[in-house]
């Protein structure tokens, strides 16, 4: 028998490879077929504007995921 709540933590970790992976692949995909006209550093910028995206997808589905289990303590500056 799987502990309460373990099927909610493999959803996030499936949804977070499948995200990282396809703004990743989306990106590259952009880069390689459709920018042709861009430079390198424009390249580049489409590249990180993409991984930034897809790391705030990804940490906004984990904060809340441990923000409903108490795991974040909001505490005051001392």
């Amino acid at each position: 028998m799987e502990p309460r709540g373990s099927a909610g933590v493999i959803a996030r970790i499936i949804a977070t490879i499948i995200t990282i992976s396809a703004f990743l692949c989306g990106s590259l995909i952009f880069v390689a077929f459709f920018a042709a006209g861009y430079d390198l550093f424009q390249k580049i910028v489409v590249f990180l504007v993409a991984l930034i995206l897809a790391i705030t997808v990804v940490s906004i589905a984990w904060v809340t995921w441990a923000g409903r289990r108490g795991m974040i303590h909001v505490g005051h500056w001392s």
